[in-house]
């Protein structure tokens, strides 16, 4: 029966595989399972954004508003399908990908240390507070020393370093808490790297490399190595690359504790950047316009590829290649033949940023139904929502009462008649268990002058309130509002 059962589903996943190819066009993206490696195009001066499928050199996505002249690229949130930029007098802005349009993202200038994690950037003002903003606050704190280095990490937590009568002092808090959970005293430190799952922070001091835990700055690790100018880990940890004035790399075992190895290079390597996926080591050496492509896997230098090193390229693409700077085009170049793949005519002018995100792909009718426990996360209301979806896990989905017997919320007017055969959408913000909270919600959701109302519904007697807004008569219509609302929100076809 399991040999079956495995032969047919290999069938099916086969069958779905092969369907989904044959309706591919030049234009589209993949339609596996996983996110899409999508390349974003910003123009440096400013202008309109684009976004490619990674390997392919058609434009699968036009921003509809323009960016302003930017100097960096952040990063990408993909819980708020945004893309976080810095303009060049410091301010940070964000660009929707779902809506092409870009808003600013508060209206402080930053001048240091600006990172980004999620949908928050951080950065020290002119006056050295410490700046955390986001989409609906800015936070500020002012350390007592002087800070130096910003280090956000995956759980919330900031890691903030600074000098101190000569040594580096390491704090750790939770914003917009401003009270310290930890801290550490370091040597003079020259450089800081987090590893990409974030448990571990590298400190380059005169007397070493030092490894403090991320979660409670304990120190992990000390290796007793000198005149490191630049330095690198996979993205699991596992192993740090050390470079030096010497024509090698070093390789630190994160778990051995020493150096395990090292990698012959043609000269001393300047920086090292690495490849997401974890295959190859990036390195640009001195005296050179050209970038050595380590394999990590054998480690050895596989390919040398001439291009500019710039802090957006190059960067590693999950097929194999390497997206660099080259005159005034950006190349794709392969990673292990140096071969040229692709050409993007004129790209060196503009910043680039690869991000793993599936929402460029079509989504099928059947898809967009009504999601009946949608979180909200405001006040009170977020107990509800989570106790609603621990029912809906026992119940299952809960909608709201039948055609034949709907219950008028109490205060608010029904919704208009519809004409018969007339398309319908609806934007659902929450369903909660409490009709006083459910009608506190709607009462704060405002839309174009429309008001959010509560339609009460019921599941195995259990009585549920369902914060809604419409209907539209398009779904475009449902979409603009439910971004307009600035909540959590779905959109589903038919009346409330």
């Amino acid at each position: 029966m399991h040999a079956t059962r495995a032969l047919l589903l290999t069938l099916a996943a086969a069958a779905v595989v092969g369907c989904g190819e044959t309706r591919l066009t030049p234009t589209s993206v993949p339609t596996g399972v996983g996110p899409d490696a999508i390349l974003v195009r910003v123009p440096r001066a400013g202008g309109t954004a684009r976004a490619y499928r990674a390997g392919r050199d058609s434009v699968v996505w036009t921003a509809s508003a323009r960016v302003p002249a930017s100097s960096s690229l952040l990063g990408f949130d993909d819980f708020q399908s945004a893309l976080v930029g810095r303009d060049t007098a410091g301010r940070a802005w964000t660009l929707d990908l779902r809506l092409g349009t870009v808003e600013p993202l508060g209206q402080t200038a930053l001048r240091d240390a600006v990172h980004a994690e999620g949908g928050a950037v951080f950065g020290l003002d002119p006056q050295g507070h410490v700046i955390r903003l986001t989409s609906v606050a800015t936070w500020s704190w002012s350390p007592r020393m002087r800070a130096e280095d910003l280090v956000p990490t995956p759980d919330g937590a900031l890691i903030v370093a600074g000098a101190a009568g000569g040594r580096t002092v390491v704090q750790r808090l939770i914003p917009p808490e401003t009270v310290l959970t930890d801290s550490a005293t370091l040597p003079a430190v020259q450089q800081v790297v987090r590893t990409p799952v974030g448990d571990r922070l590298w400190f380059v001091t005169d007397s070493g490399l030092i490894a403090l835990r991320s979660r409670d700055l304990t120190r992990a690790l000390l290796v007793r190595i000198t005149g490191i100018t630049a330095l690198e880990s996979t993205p699991s940890g596992d192993r740090v690359y050390l470079a030096s004035d010497r024509p090698t790399l070093r390789v630190i075992d994160r778990f051995a504790e020493r150096e395990t190895g090292r990698i012959p290079l043609p000269a001393p390597a300047l920086a090292l950047r690495m490849d997401p996926d974890g295959r190859y080591l990036l390195v640009r050496t001195a005296q050179s316009d050209s970038i050595q492509v380590v394999s990590v896997g054998t480690a050895r230098v596989i390919t040398t590829i001439a291009g500019d090193w710039r802090d957006d390229l190059p960067l590693v693409t999950p097929d194999g290649r390497v997206l660099v700077a080259q005159g005034p085009d950006v190349a794709h170049i392969d990673a292990e033949t140096g071969r040229e793949r692709l050409r993007y005519a004129g790209g060196a002018q503009d910043l680039w940023l690869q991000i793993r995100w599936n929402g460029f792909r079509p989504r099928a009718a059947g898809l967009d139904r009504p999601v009946e426990f949608e979180e909200f996360s405001a006040d009170s209301a977020a107990a509800d929502s989570a106790i609603a979806a621990m029912m809906a896990a026992r119940y299952g989905a809960i909608t709201s009462l039948p055609p034949e017997a709907p219950p008028a919320a109490q205060g608010q007017d029904p919704a208009p008649p519809r004409p018969a055969g007339k398309e319908t959408w609806t934007v659902s913000f929450a369903t909660l268990l409490a009709e006083d909270r459910a009608r506190e919600m709607a009462d704060r959701i405002r839309v174009d002058g429309r008001v959010a109302r509560v339609v009460a519904g019921n599941r195995d007697g259990i009585p549920i309130w369902r914060v809604v807004l419409g209907p539209f008569d398009s779904r475009d219509d449902a979409e603009r509002a439910g971004i307009a609302s600035k909540l959590p929100y779905w959109v589903f076809e038919g009346p409330p």
